[in-house]
């Protein structure tokens, strides 16, 4: 038996309604395509009753936000190089 630690994240469900609105699987297929070491591979989804989730790798070095936004006696925050490296890096994937 394989034990895996996810990551769940609940997407805003306004953003897949009316006229004009997004569709979920679409933007899960495009997602799936994607990867690079700086983006979370997705492992699954979960879209009834109006919930949509995406499952992700879960990551315990924290986020990008954390690394970017909070510092503690242990970390520091990210210098610019690495900063512009992730985001070159990421923006490249996504291309």
């Amino acid at each position: 038996m394989f034990d895996q630690v996810l990551a769940v994240k609940k997407i805003d469900s306004s953003l897949f309604q009316g006229e004009g609105g997004v569709d979920f699987t679409e933007i899960v297929t495009n997602i799936s395509k994607l990867h690079h070491p700086n983006i979370a591979e997705i492992v699954g989804y979960c879209s009834e009753q109006g919930q949509h989730m995406l499952v992700y790798e879960y990551f315990r070095n924290g986020s990008l936000h954390e690394f970017l936004h909070l510092s503690d006696n242990f970390s520091k925050p990210l210098t610019w190089n690495t900063r512009i490296k992730i985001a070159l890096g990421t923006a490249r994937a996504v291309e």
